[in-house]
């Protein structure tokens, strides 16, 4: 009973502090705890890694900041992989707000790899208004709708677009989305029309109306949530693509183990409660 005693009074600060280290210690060296790679998110993996080396992806990064913790690493981790794969990437949004995050995500992953240089191996288009004018015009041809890239640069002037001139020239395309316009769009009208493989990363939330498009085939995988751009992030360092920080599981480590400490206080907090209860009784 001292043990219960003594466990009903701990200052609540002490909790405040275990609490407070278990999410931040992960989120400064990830455990990996607990993240395996699900069915969804191995099958854009494969359908990616599978690609032989030179062609080329397409990333629609069609979200904004306020989803950027959940999202933003997926963008990251599909770049890598690309990367690494020797695949060339195209990047665009149908999100005027994503677009700083599009830049960013190239000016930093770029440099990671040797020999990778924007213009030959990565293009970020921008973004224009418009979206089924937008990418139905991409179908068609690239550079009468983006004319020039999100720096002002000549398309004709950039080696990687000179060989890339419509949807059908790009293997697959991943609609990074937190809503509408997202991956509906490209489905209806980029896959629809032109035939281009879709594969979808979206927050969680919004994960429930994509499982419809990928159990019918449209989707050719999916991401969903934190969780689905940490198994992404998992699977590209188990097959030694990147060893960089992974944003996704340490997130992943940090929510999981906050949880666990909590229901075991819960747990612990009912049990001595009810046995002083039914030794004051």
């Amino acid at each position: 009973m001292k043990l219960f005693q003594f466990l009903l009074k701990i200052d609540r600060r002490i909790i405040y502090v275990i609490m407070a280290a278990l999410v931040i210690v992960p989120l400064l060296w990830p455990l990996g705890l607990g993240v395996t790679s699900g069915p969804r998110a191995r099958a854009l993996f494969d359908a990616i890694d599978a690609l032989p080396a030179g062609k080329t992806i397409l990333i629609s990064v069609d979200f904004d900041p306020s989803s950027m913790p959940e999202l933003y690493p997926m963008l990251t981790a599909l770049m890598r992989h690309a990367f690494a794969k020797d695949l060339r990437v195209i990047l665009c949004g149908l999100w005027v707000t994503g677009a700083g995050l599009a830049d960013q995500a190239v000016q930093t992953i770029t440099p990671e790899y040797e020999g990778k240089a924007y213009g030959k191996d990565v293009v970020y288009l921008g973004w224009k208004a418009g979206v089924d004018a937008v990418i139905l015009g991409m179908g068609e041809n690239i550079k009468s709708v983006f004319p020039v890239d999100y720096h002002g640069t000549p398309l004709d002037s950039l080696p990687l677009m000179k060989e890339v001139v419509r949807l059908r020239d790009i293997a697959v395309g991943v609609s990074i989305s937190a809503g509408m316009p997202g991956y509906a769009d490209w489905l209806l009208y980029a896959q629809s029309r032109y035939g281009l493989k879709v594969g979808a990363g979206v927050t969680a939330v919004s994960a429930a109306d994509a499982y419809p498009y990928l159990q019918t085939g449209q989707l050719t995988g999916l991401l969903a949530g934190m969780k689905g751009g940490a198994e992404y992030e998992v699977m590209v360092q188990k097959k030694g693509y990147s060893k960089a920080y992974m944003p996704a599981v340490a997130a992943m480590d940090s929510q999981s183990l906050a949880h666990l400490v909590i229901m075991i206080l819960v747990i612990i907090g009912n049990i001595a409660y009810f046995a002083m209860r039914r030794k004051g009784a």
